[in-house]
């Protein structure tokens, strides 16, 4: 048996003995260790950008309704009458209720430049903008001197 020091362990031979040295390579444990962790990582940020959609959803809905709201009023103001003819109690936010805002109107002016999507304008969920039109009592509006709401049918998915 020789001692001999080095990179070599003590008592192997020379000739197919195994180094004494740490291989490189990780263990399979260790390798199941990082894969868990970055599991863990990408599932706590997964729920974060979920949340972060429903919130983005919601602001782009309300910006998109401040928008509406202003370009009705806007339209109001210049034309001293509605750009909708008034018949029921629900007005659906569609190309052809919304044409006089869209520029179909005596001096061609645009007023909400809005995306239609199928022929309406479309909250972030798809359904399409609905005015619902009340008068103080609650009842279907007989005049023109009524309020006007937006619903919001899907502002809590």
């Amino acid at each position: 048996m020789r001692l001999e020091r080095g990179n070599w362990k003590l008592g192997c031979r020379r000739s197919g003995g195994r180094r004494g040295r740490a291989s490189n390579a990780f263990t399979l444990v260790e390798m199941l260790v990082v894969v868990g962790m970055l599991g863990i990582l990408m599932g706590v940020s997964a729920s974060g950008i979920g949340q972060a959609r429903k919130q983005a959803a919601v602001a782009k809905a309300n910006a998109e309704l401040r928008e509406l709201i202003n370009a009705w009023l806007s339209y109001e103001a210049s034309f001293d009458d509605w750009p909708v003819q008034v018949s029921g109690r629900q007005i659906d936010a569609t190309s052809s209720a919304l044409s006089e805002l869209l520029g179909n109107n005596e001096q061609k002016t645009v007023y909400l430049n809005a995306q239609m999507v199928n022929g309406a304008f479309r909250d972030p969920w798809g359904t399409p903008y609905r005015f619902r039109l009340l008068n103080e009592s609650g009842q279907s509006p007989v005049t023109e001197e009524f309020g006007a709401a937006v619903t919001f049918p899907n502002r809590h998915r």
